[in-house]
């Protein structure tokens, strides 16, 4: 049984212009990190980006992504205190617990896993501080044109209807692996990667013709 209203992403499907399509997957197709240290970066990215605004997840950041903190703890809560994110002793602890954990296993979080969903869920169990949205926000930053697994963020609940924001029980887990799995369908009919997709709808909520608003922060 569905749990979702689809009418308003199927709209939004419909209406997507191949041009669109080409020059967004063009641009991010540039993005996708090619080493181990621009890896981590996306991961840093998300963990940055939780409860604040996107102005909010650029200066929080900006702030950290010289990784010059990554052996002084202090230096770190400092940096994410100066950028005024938000949350500073949360992120602190979330960004030095994870740090840790990526160097110890790096394969495990920057493989093309078989199966997306699975391999999100496996992360979301295993990463303190990002729950399913933002693991799925990681894994698009970091495989921007194959991933298919998407990020049903606020937006997402909105668009498709879905009653409860939240993700703390099986069956809002399920509500929201309905909607990923029509947006995933959906996406790759128009011959559009999920993510590339879900930027243009952003972007167009944002009445911005691109993503460089804010993604120039991933360009260097």
């Amino acid at each position: 049984m569905e749990m979702i209203n689809q009418s308003r992403a199927d709209k939004f499907f419909d209406g997507i212009k191949a041009k669109t399509i080409k020059t967004y997957s063009k641009y991010w197709k540039t993005l996708q990190p090619k080493t181990d240290k621009e890896v981590l970066k996306r991961y840093l990215f998300a963990i940055t980006s939780v409860h604040t605004t996107w102005e909010g997840n650029v200066r929080g950041y900006n702030a950290i992504k010289d990784l010059g903190w990554v052996n002084d703890k202090e230096n770190l809560r400092q940096r994410l205190i100066d950028s005024r994110c938000g949350m500073h002793n949360v992120r602190t602890e979330s960004i030095w617990n994870f740090k840790k954990q990526f160097f110890q296993n790096i394969k495990q979080y920057s493989s093309i896993p078989e199966n997306w969903q699975a391999h999100r869920n496996s992360l979301v169990k295993a990463i303190s501080g990002l729950g399913m949205a933002k693991v799925s926000f990681t894994l698009e930053m970091l495989f921007p044109i194959d991933a298919l697994v998407t990020c049903v963020d606020t937006h997402g609940i909105q668009l498709y209807e879905i009653p409860a924001p939240s993700f703390q029980t099986k069956k809002q887990v399920e509500i929201c692996e309905q909607a990923e799995n029509h947006w995933v369908k959906r996406s790759l009919e128009k011959n559009c990667s999920p993510y590339v997709a879900r930027c243009i709808y952003w972007d167009a909520l944002q009445k911005k013709s691109d993503s460089r608003y804010w993604s120039y922060v991933l360009e260097n």
